[in-house]
């Protein structure tokens, strides 16, 4: 089937280096132990660095590949808003990773503790639908960035970067979020709220403007500030 068009749609922010980075085809042992691919966007380096390896950042896919490539006619991976994150993050000085799946959450779990080298830090970053997986999968990384995200009544220990799209219509969805940021407010948990009130759902993709660029660059500096 032809791809959906939501599939072409480009993230609307770039940073200087981004079609510089080197990309590789790579995989992981899926939590059934057969492999599943994955690609690594490596990082260049900012002048800032002290340490001797990136941090990663994994771009989680909460939904089963076979059913997105499906329903739009290529797996999560390959959508252009994949492909702009993962270049957006290498250009900020990170290893980016994307992947497929068979079985969302164990696949993810598999995927981040494939990565996470001894000592290391990772990083997740996500959105929309694939936001009750991330937060499954999250106590194994240090740090997490959700846009707009679905959530659920569970909110993991780790740093939250969390984006709230004032006019996501989205049904119950921000209802469901603001729910979420209270209790981990009441838990104590370390969440960082941001609220775009002028901004729909999947702003990133559907609203050009100096807001949405400073919200996805404030949250790359929030992984790097956790990661490195």
């Amino acid at each position: 089937m032809a791809r959906h068009e939501v599939t072409t749609r480009r993230v609307l922010y770039e940073i200087p280096g981004m079609q510089s980075v080197h990309v590789r085809d790579d995989s992981f042992t899926g939590a059934d132990g057969q492999p599943l691919p994955m690609k690594v966007y490596e990082p260049i380096r900012l002048k800032a660095d002290t340490t001797g390896l990136a941090p990663v950042v994994v771009i989680l896919e909460g939904y089963p590949d076979a059913g997105v490539e499906k329903h739009v006619g290529c797996r999560f991976m390959e959508y252009q808003w994949t492909i702009d994150m993962a270049q957006l993050i290498a250009a900020s000085g990170m290893t980016a990773i994307t992947h497929s799946n068979r079985d969302p959450l164990p696949d993810a779990k598999a995927l981040l503790d494939h990565v996470a080298a001894p000592g290391g830090k990772v990083g997740i970053w996500s959105c929309s639908g694939h936001g009750p997986v991330v937060l499954e999968a999250a106590p194994r990384a240090t740090a997490a960035v959700l846009i707009n995200p679905i959530t659920k009544d569970y909110c993991p220990g780790i740093p939250l970067f969390v984006v709230r799209a004032g006019k996501d219509e989205t049904p119950g969805l921000n209802v469901a979020l603001d729910g979420f940021v209270t209790r981990a407010i009441a838990e104590n948990r370390s969440i960082t709220l941001v609220n775009y009130p002028e901004a729909p759902h999947a702003f990133d993709i559907n609203l050009d403007g100096p807001e949405t660029r400073r919200i996805l660059q404030q949250g790359l500096d929030f992984l790097r500030a956790h990661l490195v």
